[in-house]
């Protein structure tokens, strides 16, 4: 079995330099931690996590791992998973990777000395999961469909909720619908899956001069509809968009063209964000169960926890709904 000692041998440095990095204690140089993690993929080291949790003193605390702690989506889900490790006597670690590589994502798992993890992160590849099953922590993903000795997946069923928002517009009488991308990641891959398929399910044309990609922002879906715009091209009946903030930034950029939602083109998001019900005009959206999604996967996690051995994981999906508001309109 490869040590730590192992590690430092290969790489060079002293055990307490690799201890460093690995803990990602910021007195390392990027030189150094390079080297260290070469050695560790090399040698494909797995650190000792039993041994870490007695001396971190870390037992009954669980890591919520995510890519952005903003908007709206994210505080739902660190407040819901919060309150649920609250009621079990779990303390809660969160943790944010912005652009970190799969290997650092991994690396932050690993050495956070926490008892499970929740995981929220695409850039984490399939590789270094298998890498964590190694070291039998517990895991519950919320961002894919992996089940697994002690790791679950609790997911929105985005293929659901998709096919309700395109199936609605469809029935309100659009038939050119264009659709806004968010970030690559599976919640968009899944949504925009749904969308083609729903289109080809009534022979309706998919054009991609009006597919676009505003990577969830507000701000971009505005900039980039404003773009659409200028090129002048003929414009859609109705636009999906992946979520509500592209939704809104869609309409702003409609709006400032002089061009009226829902009575010349609709717009549906999908999420139901705090502010879609507030917004002029209110957003038709999919509800996804954030809340729900948080308590769930507290709760599937401090379950596979509480198992001694091996214990089988399991995929859980939960349902969106409809939310029918002032942004989408009938066509005649």
């Amino acid at each position: 079995m490869v040590t730590i000692k192992d590690v430092a041998k290969e790489s060079g440095v002293a055990i307490s330099t690799v201890s460093n990095v690995l803990n990602n204690v910021a007195v390392v140089s990027e030189e150094t931690r390079k080297k260290v993690l070469d050695a560790v993929e090399k040698l494909k080291y797995v650190p000792n996590m039993n041994a870490k949790f007695l001396k971190s003193n870390k037992k009954n605390t669980v890591g919520l791992f995510l890519p952005s702690i903003q908007g709206d989506f994210y505080k739902s889900l660190m407040q819901a998973v919060h309150i649920q490790c609250k009621i079990r006597g779990f303390l809660l670690n969160i943790y944010v990777s912005n652009e970190n590589t799969s290997e650092e994502i991994y690396s932050m798992i690993i050495s956070s000395g926490v008892e499970g993890a929740i995981v929220l992160n695409e850039r984490l590849s399939d590789e270094y999961i298998d890498r964590i099953k190694l070291t039998n922590m517990p895991i519950v993903f919320i961002d894919r469909e992996y089940s697994g000795d002690r790791m679950s997946s609790v997911i929105i069923d985005n293929v659901e909720g998709a096919t309700l928002a395109t199936e609605f517009l469809i029935k309100q009488g659009h038939r050119r619908i264009g659709y806004i991308h968010g970030i690559h990641n599976y919640d968009d891959e899944s949504r925009f899956k749904a969308y083609v398929n729903v289109l080809n399910k009534y022979s309706l044309p998919l054009d991609n001069s009006i597919i676009l990609r505003a990577y969830f922002e507000e701000a971009v879906a505005y900039s980039e509809m404003r773009v659409l715009l200028l090129k002048g091209i003929e414009m859609p009946d109705a636009f999906f968009c992946a979520n509500d903030e592209m939704a809104w930034g869609c309409i702003r950029a409609l709006q400032d063209a002089g061009i009226k939602v829902p009575d010349q083109i609709s717009v549906m998001g999908f999420d139901d964000n705090t502010l879609a019900a507030y917004y002029n005009p209110s957003i038709t959206t999919i509800h996804s169960p954030v809340v729900e999604l948080g308590n769930l996967s507290a709760q599937e996690l401090i379950r596979l926890v509480g198992q001694d051995g091996p214990g089988n994981g399991s995929i859980i999906r939960l349902s969106p709904n409809l939310i029918v508001r002032d942004s989408c309109k009938f066509r005649v």
